[in-house]
């Protein structure tokens, strides 16, 4: 056998003292430095310690690692992984095994195992003791019948056929074993192109245009089938010891969080290729959006890459049914405490091990002694770089520690023998995995899909549509025409959905039926409108015939003049023209078409809905028509405040023309043509014109834009933290119109990170259904406090340039040479590495405090009132 002896480079080390998430992220780097620890490593959980058992050039880029029942540990080194030109290692990559020869707990040998290998992505072994490989491409087991280190018979049983090239990390990357002989396989999403993935028996699984998958086969690579999908990424699952598949999933570009998900059979976590990289689509769900997807369990930071079982290690007792996750980007180690919810779990995490820019965590094994190992890739460079680690994390001797527990899997919930009365009574809950696992069933059932598509419960209704799409059976096809004119908009959405993505080309004259037969909304509205570029022969014929591979290449476009034969069409309800103008494009082209529906006899709402759509047009000529809208007495006082409002957004000549406004009996023209002036108070005229009509009451809203533009002072408010002060002082009647015209002002800024109803900018959360979910409190403190309270998929980051500018953003993706950040300004920035001196995460929201300085008093009722109430329209 060829190993080689060598002196291990042990350092032990112990950990600080608990210190909190709250303490570590106030705190700069070098404040919890310990200098015995290599790249700034902390250990926050003082019970816990951590050796660095294995370093370069012994082990160098490991990525996976397994332990078997003799507790030696396997490791996989990459030395295919994007290799530089003049990479001088092996060609192939290996599989190395440390062992600890003496029993002392160092592992002081090694050898290898294994050589030859293409871009290996990670290692487990199987119930019966043989260890299995996943490269970018295929699934491999190998045998070492002699037991003598050295594998004599590899054998691939999983290969992925198509395509022919792909990126290692969209491809095959993760694997684990269930306890009834099932293999599961984390596939990515292959960058969109087609895929086919082959078993050793010859059945078959393949795809296009649909997200990454669980995909599951015999331990014999046998009788394969795709279990889960939805997802970008699945870089690693394991089981706990419910029984339960947890899968750490990579994030699209523009949509987070990275996510800890609980995949069951059938489950659909709501991400498809087809509609490109970004994450937004109407088609598309990331937390259980849609109806019929699932949503995570947990938040992981930015690249989880490795997960473990927390009851397959010795740990403190508290970490009994957790999972640990390694954040690779974030350069930290995680634990998930879990609680029960419904049929699933739901967690938080907690940072357990935090590194420096040179600790970047990957895969873990833990030993019969329940020690855990970990691989460190060690610098944030992909390609292989010759470094390299392998720590160890243990529990001190003098904690309480859990036992090492075997994976007693619980049975799941059996729906196939409950009759139809309990099956509808599952259907209705409010728990999406109970309604999914009644899906699942009723989907085997036709007669009972038809049952359930008549019954006067939305929530029955929406489980038929839902399990009629699984079955696939083209016989009930027929049901979309009714579910198409449903009264409830989430059954007229998924009805859509469905049609679009099947090419239900027969219905293609049915589906504008979903716009007029109930409640509408942007997200109904644009979701039409996708359904209508998935029925277009051009598409139908390109995605049926395969010829183009990489599905999100797909020419996916409206027939000419689409939009704008809407907002023509004068028997078409003004509710649906109104949505048709947010999607106009090319705006200067139209704007003699805008002009046109500026005119007195055209709808009411739809004048207004043509003022709004001006603001996006900056033109002398287009500011001179709005001020012809708000100076003329015989408009409608609403219409005229929204050109005003407007107005804000354009250069316009001689403001001083505005003034008479300020005298107008109607107290939103008054007021809005204050806002508009206040930002010009510096010009003499105007100042005049405000101290002229200030009084020195401060009660109507009209005199308080004349003393904020006069005086900005704010001082007598509460302070910022006093919630309760400011709750209390913003008591009193606000105005909902008034409001909408804050929230869209350049005073308040809000649109320009927040959009509702798909007007607005997308770089914080959608507030279209904020209203609901929040209280006039919780409204009061999330614009006070934006930092009190940040979901993980709105993660700040930030880029400090060498040369002193800063970017600040969200979605960060480093890349080798740059990096790239999705901004407000100018949404994807890529920038050189070169140019860069630091980057990182915000600890703060990315909406600044005290934006309410700039706000009234009654700007910010009226602000209230109009986010308490929005919603549909």
């Amino acid at each position: 056998m060829n190993k080689t002896y060598f002196k291990p480079r042990i350092k032990a080390f112990s950990a600080l003292a608990l210190i909190s998430i709250y303490f570590l992220s106030s705190c700069k780097t070098d404040d919890l430095k310990d200098t015995n620890l290599p790249n700034g490593v902390t250990v926050l959980d003082s019970r816990l310690e951590l050796s660095l058992v294995v370093e370069d050039p012994e082990i160098v880029t490991p990525i996976g690692i397994a332990v078997d029942k003799l507790d030696r540990v396997f490791v996989l080194e990459s030395h295919t992984h994007l290799p530089p030109k003049d990479y001088t290692g092996p060609e192939g990559d290996l599989i190395k095994i440390f062992q600890d020869s003496n029993g002392d707990g160092m592992l002081d040998s090694v050898s290898v195992f294994a050589n030859g290998i293409h871009e290996g992505m990670n290692l487990a072994f199987s119930p019966e003791g043989h260890l299995y490989l996943v490269t970018s491409r295929a699934v491999w087991v190998f045998y070492d019948r002699d037991q003598d280190g050295i594998s004599e018979e590899r054998k691939k049983l999983l290969e992925l056929s198509k395509p022919t090239q792909v990126y290692a990390h969209a491809a095959l990357l993760s694997i684990t074993f269930s306890a009834d002989g099932w293999m599961y396989i984390g596939r990515g999403n292959t960058g969109s192109e087609l895929w086919v993935m082959q078993g050793s028996d010859g059945s078959e699984v393949s795809g296009f245009g649909d997200g990454g998958n669980i995909i599951r086969s015999k331990n014999d690579g046998t009788q394969v089938e795709i279990y889960s999908t939805g997802y970008w990424n699945p870089f690693d699952l394991k089981f706990d010891n419910y029984g339960r598949l947890l899968v750490a999933d990579n994030d699209p570009d523009s949509r987070g969080p990275n996510r800890l998900v609980h995949a069951v059979q059938g489950s659909d976590f709501g991400y498809k290729s087809l509609f490109g990289g970004s994450g937004i689509h109407p088609y598309l769900a990331w937390n259980g959006d849609l109806p019929g997807t699932l949503p995570y369990a947990a938040a992981l930071g930015e690249a989880p890459s490795g997960l473990l079982n927390t009851n397959l290690a010795r740990l403190p007792v508290d970490y009994e049914d957790q999972m640990l996750a390694t954040i690779w980007e974030e350069s930290s180690i995680v634990r998930v405490k879990f609680q029960e919810k419904g049929w699933s779990v739901t967690g938080q995490t907690e940072i357990i091990v935090q590194g420096g820019e040179d600790f970047r965590p990957i895969a873990f094994a833990s030993n019969s002694k329940g020690d855990i190992y970990f691989t460190d890739w060690v610098l944030r460079f992909y390609p292989n770089h010759g470094k390299g680690r392998i720590w160890k994390l243990s529990t001190k001797k003098d904690s309480e520690v859990l036992e090492k527990q075997p994976n007693n899997s619980r049975s799941s919930f059996d729906l196939a023998s409950v009759s139809w009365e309990e099956l509808k009574n599952h259907l209705v809950s409010n728990d999406p995995f109970e309604v999914h696992s009644v899906v699942m069933v009723l989907k085997n059932d036709k007669e009972k899909i038809i049952l359930a598509a008549e019954d006067t419960n939305s929530k029955i209704r929406i489980g038929a549509l839902i399990a009629a799409m699984k079955n696939g059976d083209r016989s009930l096809e027929y049901l979309v025409s009714d579910f198409i004119k449903d009264k409830d908009p989430d059954i007229r959405k998924m009805a859509l959905i469905w049609v679009g993505s099947a090419q239900l080309t027969q219905y293609q004259n049915q589906i504008a039926a979903a716009l007029t037969s109930g409640e509408l909304d942007n997200d109904l509205f644009e979701t039409y409108l996708e359904t209508v570029k998935l029925l277009q022969p051009q598409f139908v014929k390109a995605y049926k015939s395969r010829e183009i591979t990489r599905s999100k290449s797909l020419s996916r476009e409206l027939p000419g003049d689409f939009i704008s034969k809407i907002i023509k069409d004068d028997s078409s309800p003004a509710g649906v023209r109104i949505f048709a103008f947010r999607y106009l494009e090319n705006l200067i082209g139209y704007k003699d078409f805008l002009f046109s529906f500026l005119e007195m006899d055209q709808d009411p709402r739809v004048r207004l809905e043509t003022v709004r759509t001006l603001r996006d047009l900056p033109e002398l000529d287009v500011a001179e028509k709005l001020l012809e809208v708000a100076m003329d007495d015989d408009n409608p006082e609403i219409l005229r405040s929204e050109a005003l409002s407007v107005l804000a957004f354009h250069s316009l000549e001689n403001v001083e023309r505005i003034i008479p406004l300020l005298d107008n009996k109607e107290e939103n023209i008054r007021i809005e043509a204050a806002r508009y002036l206040r930002s010009k108070i510096f010009k003499p005229e105007i100042k005049e014109a405000f101290e002229s009509r200030r009084s020195k009451s401060d009660n109507d809203a009209f005199q308080q834009q004349l003393n904020h533009a006069i005086t900005q002072d704010v001082s007598g408010r509460p302070d910022r933290n006093d919630v309760d002060g400011w709750t209390e002082l913003l008591n009193g009647s606000g105005d909902k119109e008034r409001g909408r015209r804050v929230f869209y002002s350049n005073t308040s800024l809000c649109s320009n990170c927040h959009q509702i109803n798909g007007k607005g900018g997308d770089l914080g959360p959608d507030l279209t259904q904020v209203g609901k979910s929040k209280d006039r409190k919780g409204l009061v403190s999330s614009i006070l406090n934006p930092s009190s309270e940040m979901s993980p998929e709105w993660q700040g980051w930030y880029i400090q340039m060498k040369d002193g500018s800063r970017l600040e953003g969200r979605q960060i993706d480093v890349g080798n040479d740059d990096i790239v950040l999705y901004t407000q300004a100018k949404g994807f920035v890529s920038v050189s590495k070169k140019e860069i001196d630091t980057y990182g995460m915000i600890k703060e929201s990315l909406m600044p405090d005290g934006l309410e300085k700039g706000l009234t008093d009654q700007d910010l009722r009226d602000l209230l009132e109009y986010l308490s109430q929005i919603g549909r329209i």
